[in-house]
């Protein structure tokens, strides 16, 4: 088995085609053919499978992508610690992240990065919450962006922001500048299913609440748009809303105020790459240097 065989299973999946996998891999699309067939026979199984549909993972392959996903990054983890020792911070970081922290937070804290480490190649992925979770588990991403609490990865801190009410300006709700949640109750609620669904459940668990979704919908441009026609109301994290506010809704703020905390996510800081880590201590700083986190929050219990 080589790394070479490694990186060519890996490429075909990530990529979905053995063209774009040899494009990514800077080889020819039979030289991807015959590594991947070559680690099939080498291992007495088949890992992908091949047919009109497109390529999909056996359930072997399943479990042996992700071996080899790390076995990957262990080996960019070494060429990266001896780079490091000859003084070239170099190598790749894969970073998810979701749309609302790549449009508020990341271009500054990537802009700071790399004018300090500009050898390290960033390769960006947007998702939703449990997109960027999933990506993290399998080892797609070296780091993620990840809403607080969250259960089997280490965590560093690095924003919060308020969640706030959304309603028509015509809305009863809209000549209130507080508003507590029970206020909210009976009110239509649009729910964007792009990731706050459980941090919002949570809010109306705690002040044991219902709340009455009227519809489920992902992307937060369509929510606003339906909170502008009065079908509804909604809450959306402040960093998640449009630089250019809707004209026609209202945003207002919960008493006690709701927040959604954040951080950066990896499996395990004890297999980090240099990269990794210089990119998460990196983002912090500028989170606190920015005022999206501050030295008060303890961090420790956000953790």
């Amino acid at each position: 088995m080589t790394f070479a065989q490694l990186q060519a299973f890996v490429a075909v999946i990530e990529s979905g085609s053995f063209t774009t996998a040899s494009e990514v891999l800077g080889i020819t699309q039979s030289a991807v053919s015959h590594a991947l067939a070559s680690l099939e026979t080498e291992l007495g199984v088949t890992l992908v499978q091949r047919d009109r549909a497109g390529l999909a993972l056996t359930d072997v392959g399943q479990r042996v992508i992700l071996q080899a996903r790390e076995m990957l990054a262990r080996a960019e983890n070494i060429r990266q610690e001896a780079a490091a020792a000859r003084g070239l911070e170099t190598g790749k970081l894969r970073l998810g992240s979701l749309p609302s922290i790549s449009a508020r937070f990341l271009p500054g804290a990537l802009r700071m990065f790399r004018q300090r480490y500009p050898k390290v190649d960033i390769v960006l992925l947007e998702g939703t919450d449990q997109e960027v979770r999933a990506w993290i588990d399998a080892r797609m991403v070296d780091v993620g962006v990840v809403t607080l609490p969250t259960e089997g990865v280490d965590v560093t801190p690095i924003a919060h922001d308020e969640f706030l009410v959304i309603v028509p300006e015509a809305h009863p709700l809209a000549k209130h500048s507080l508003l507590r949640i029970e206020a909210l109750a009976r009110e239509p609620f649009l729910l964007c299913t792009g990731g706050c669904g459980p941090l919002i459940q949570a809010l109306f668990d705690k002040a044991n609440m219902r709340f009455q979704v009227q519809l489920e919908v992902r992307e937060i441009a369509a929510v606003l748009a339906m909170v502008q026609e009065g079908m509804g109301i909604t809450m959306i994290p402040e960093m998640a809303l449009p630089s250019q506010f809707p004209t026609g809704i209202r945003a207002l703020h919960l008493r006690p105020a709701a927040w959604r905390h954040l951080a950066l996510a990896v499996p395990s800081r004890q297999t980090t790459s240099p990269a990794t880590q210089m990119f998460l201590q990196q983002a912090q700083q500028w989170g606190l240097s920015q005022g999206f986190l501050r030295e008060d929050d303890e961090l420790e219990k956000l953790r």
